[in-house]
């Protein structure tokens, strides 16, 4: 177990955290890592953030069943026979 000071920095307060510490909940790199900080009890529980990747990052949010329907797909499509390797 480690201890450190609790320090004022700016209008908040903060903890200097050692990258040990860090690296044994995932966190390799600090520089603007999101983290979850939660309080149980008398106990102040900090996580590492779940990450998105970069492509799901670019459809968070997107809803797919909206989609569908403001763009519903032309009946050309669905009645067309099957050809190719796509056939099951």
């Amino acid at each position: 177990m480690k201890t450190s000071k609790i320090v004022k920095w700016g209008n908040s307060q903060g903890v200097r955290l050692p990258i040990d510490l860090l690296k044994q909940i995932g966190i390799d790199n600090p520089d603007n890592q999101e983290i979850v900080l939660k309080v149980e009890g008398n106990k102040i529980i900090l996580k590492k953030a779940p990450s998105l990747s970069k492509l799901a990052q670019r459809f968070d949010g997107f809803d797919l069943d909206k989609y569908f329907e403001e763009n519903p797909v032309s009946s050309e499509l669905l009645d067309a026979p099957s050809m190719g390797n796509e056939a099951l």
